[in-house]
């Protein structure tokens, strides 16, 4: 693939606008989808990251309309898990013989059970299975060629701090790895890539453990955060809270065993992981202060779906989702 790569950003938030900066700092042609205030800011006057080290601002084609793009070589999905829907049909235009689809969301990614070899992944008709709390009908799934698909676990804490201002914390690790948990040369260039603009790649032949480590934190963490309105060093402090997440943790852990995979990491482990995130917000708390849907289906009813058919119990988790349900409603009715 030729460099500099053209590469869409499919959703300039918090995760997205970080990528596309960095990208487009290190000199790619870089494109964003974004919509209102955010949107118009961008094409003002460009997209900006603040970390504690530097404020970096690019120009970027920006538009809140999929047609105004040409294909691309890299195409990452920055949106909410709920929020695909009607969009990765769109994407088929922008996709050539080798464009990578990098979705960099949250949860049980959609496409979960492409090329998984648990008993789950396929139905007794011999297709690909998939779970309807996110992915109703297997709609997603067929949207676009899975092929396209690099899986994709973000570990970079984010916010939108003004109209086209992205304030982050200064982490951008980044897991990636094939669905089919092989090496190939795609994901291997697709890390030199974020490594040359200063983002922190790791590639792993394993990125479904990669899925459920980082699940461990987000179906605990975030469900806390958006009930008790607290940043994350409050809740590591609040010694009930934390009795409460580890006990959510244990059932998440045990699932991702049961779908045979490893959580790579220890509860006491996965603590220090939150404790060294400092005081910020979790996304979902994000979503909650500025009143829109919470990402309830990826992070909670996915795993109590998968839990179901594994036949695992995960009484923590239903409490969560029960709660933070509730919450979403109620802020969707304000």
């Amino acid at each position: 693939m030729a460099s500099p790569w053209k590469i869409l950003v499919v959703g300039a938030g918090a995760v997205g606008g970080t990528l596309a900066v960095r990208l487009a700092a290190a000199g790619h042609t870089v494109s964003v989808l974004a919509r209102g205030a955010h949107l118009q800011a961008i094409q003002r006057a460009g997209l900006c990251l603040e970390d504690p080290q530097e404020r970096v601002c690019v120009e970027v084609q920006a538009s809140d309309d999929l047609a105004d793009f040409a294909p691309q070589d890299l195409v990452i999905l920055g949106l909410k898990a709920h929020q695909l829907g009607p969009v990765l049909p769109q994407l088929r235009p922008l996709l050539h013989a080798d464009t990578v689809v990098l979705p960099a969301i949250n949860g049980v990614p959609w496409w979960y059970f492409h090329a998984d070899t648990s008993p789950q992944a396929r139905t007794a008709q011999g297709r690909t299975a998939h779970l309807e709390s996110i992915d109703p009908g297997g709609r997603l799934l067929g949207a676009i060629d899975p092929a396209h698909l690099v899986g994709c676990v973000v570990h970079a804490s984010a916010e939108v701090a003004s109209p086209g201002v992205i304030r982050g914390n200064g982490q951008y690790r980044y897991v990636i790895g094939e669905p089919t948990h092989t090496r190939s040369p795609r994901v291997q260039a697709l890390a030199d890539l974020l490594r040359a603009a200063g983002c922190e790649p790791e590639v792993t032949d394993r990125i479904r453990d990669a899925i459920w480590m980082k699940l461990v934190g987000n179906a605990t963490f975030n469900p806390v955060a958006a009930l008790t309105r607290a940043r994350m060093n409050a809740i590591c402090d609040n010694p009930e809270l934390v009795a409460l997440i580890r006990d959510g943790m244990a059932e998440i852990m045990g699932l991702a065993r049961a779908y045979g995979c490893d959580p790579l990491v220890s509860i006491e482990q996965r603590m220090e992981i939150a404790r060294g995130i400092g005081p910020v917000k979790t996304s979902t708390l994000q979503d909650l202060e500025r009143g829109r849907a919470l990402e309830i289906a990826a992070l909670l009813h996915a795993p109590l779906e998968m839990a179901r058919l594994a036949h695992h119990p995960m009484t923590t988790l239903q409490t969560l989702s029960a709660l933070l349900g509730e919450l979403d409603r109620q802020v969707c009715k304000a």
